[in-house]
């Protein structure tokens, strides 16, 4: 990804599989696996009574150098995992150390093993190109400490070429393997670093959109309950003022107002509930479902306690409609009480539900009013019906929004059901 850090063989070599090696029981593991291979031979023929014993030593001295060197060995490749390239040097120069100074070539063979784990260290941690030279380097320099050695022993060309190429051919195929296997090890755990760091940032992301949603709601909440407050509060108190003024002489004039104040707060309360239940939703910490249909009773007896005069007749059942549809429904019933409660106060309202198979309608409308209002067009914002008809248009919806025949108004909405549903149904 443009601009990610990109993990370098430092930084993987710090990975689980590599810092194992710096455990005790790591070493201890790998001494007992080698120094049982490289004190297996001699221990064997010395018990049986097989061969003479030529070195120069008593085999006594000879078995526990060799364990040593091997104890050595266990100790060094601990070190892989913070000094790869240490470490590696240190397993070559204890197995030539029993190879050559002990003079037990043939022991020492299961101590290439040991070798080929340091340079697993060294190809987790070091580029490629570096790896594979030291893996090189390391056969090289051993093939050559073992030509010279039995050169020096005054063995034959043809015996030291034979001697070279077996033990080289030996540490070269597992050598080699373990380097190979380290740089697939450090390629893989740099794939699982930047896998979960974009993991990481994808999280910060989807986070941050979050946040940023939330913070426009309560931003959008925040203008409604401005306008709430700013325009209705700040009417209420133009008009007691006035009523105040008028009162001592004008007492029916006064009276009007005071009905205007009514109404007014009336309105004004109902715009602050449904801001305030919007902002509660946005709060992370809210458990309040988003109200539907189920919650028809509650936003009935909600404007009853208020004063109005609400009819309700329901057709169907009101669990049936899918989630979406039954929460779009009870929001424009909502619009539709809040309207009247605006714009009609004291009038008789209706609301009528009815859920058949495939498609959901329900009606809010009321009579006349018990006084028009000449400033009834200022009252309002002008956004409700048309964020109604937005949520419709998401669940292919229709509004209907006209005056009656009973000199009030009637808001109605109709939903079809999602095809799914349908062929649940049925």
């Amino acid at each position: 990804m443009p601009g990610e850090s990109q993990p370098t063989k430092e930084s993987v070599n710090t990975g689980r599989v590599v810092q194992t090696m710096r455990s005790p029981v790591f070493a201890a593991v790998v001494f007992l696996a080698t120094v049982v291979q490289v004190c297996a031979d001699p221990l064997t023929a010395l018990a049986t009574g097989a061969g003479e014993w030529g070195h120069r030593w008593p085999p006594a001295v000879v078995i526990t150098l060799a364990a040593l060197g091997c104890l050595a060995q266990a100790v060094c490749v601990t070190q892989a995992a913070r000094r790869p390239v240490l470490a590696l040097l240190g397993a070559l120069a204890c197995y030539l150390a029993v190879a050559l100074w002990l003079g037990v070539p043939t022991w020492a063979a299961p101590m290439h093993l040991v070798v080929a784990v340091a340079l697993f260290g060294v190809g987790a941690a070091r580029s490629i190109p570096v790896a594979a030279a030291w893996a090189g380097a390391t056969v090289a320099g051993a093939a050559a400490a073992l030509g010279l050695w039995a050169a020096g022993a005054g063995a034959p060309a043809g015996a030291v070429v034979g001697f070279v190429l077996t033990e080289g051919t030996a540490l070269a195929s597992v050598s080699f393997a373990g380097v190979a296997l380290g740089m697939l090890w450090a390629v893989l755990e740099r794939r699982t670093q930047r896998a979960r760091r974009r993991a990481l940032a994808f999280k910060a992301q989807q986070a941050e959109a979050v946040e940023a949603s939330r913070n426009a709601e309560r931003g959008r909440i925040a203008q409604e309950l401005h306008d709430v407050a700013g325009q209705h509060l700040a009417g209420l108190v133009s008009l007691c003022d006035a009523s105040v003024e008028l009162a001592p002489e004008h007492p029916q004039q006064a009276l009007h107002l005071i009905e205007e104040v009514r109404a007014e707060g009336r309105y004004a309360a109902a715009s602050l509930y449904g801001a305030l239940g919007d902002l509660r939703a946005v709060d992370s910490r809210a458990q309040t479902p988003t109200p539907d249909l189920r919650r028809l009773s509650v936003l009935i007896d909600f404007w009853r306690d208020r004063g109005m005069d609400v009819q309700v007749e329901t057709t169907g059942d009101l669990q049936a409609p899918p989630v979406v549809v039954s929460t779009t429904a009870y929001r424009a019933i909502s619009e539709g009480l809040s309207n009247i409660a605006k714009h009609a106060p004291g009038a008789p309202v209706e609301v009528r539900v009815e859920v058949d198979p495939v498609r959901l309608t329900a009606a809010v409308s009321n009579g006349a009013a018990r006084r028009a209002r000449a400033d009834e067009d200022e009252l309002g914002l002008g956004w409700g019906l048309d964020n109604l008809r937005e949520k419709l248009a998401l669940v292919d919806g229709s509004l209907n929004a006209s005056p009656n025949d009973r000199g009030g108004w009637h808001l109605g909405v109709e939903i079809p059901f999602p095809r799914t549903t349908e062929a649940e149904r049925e």
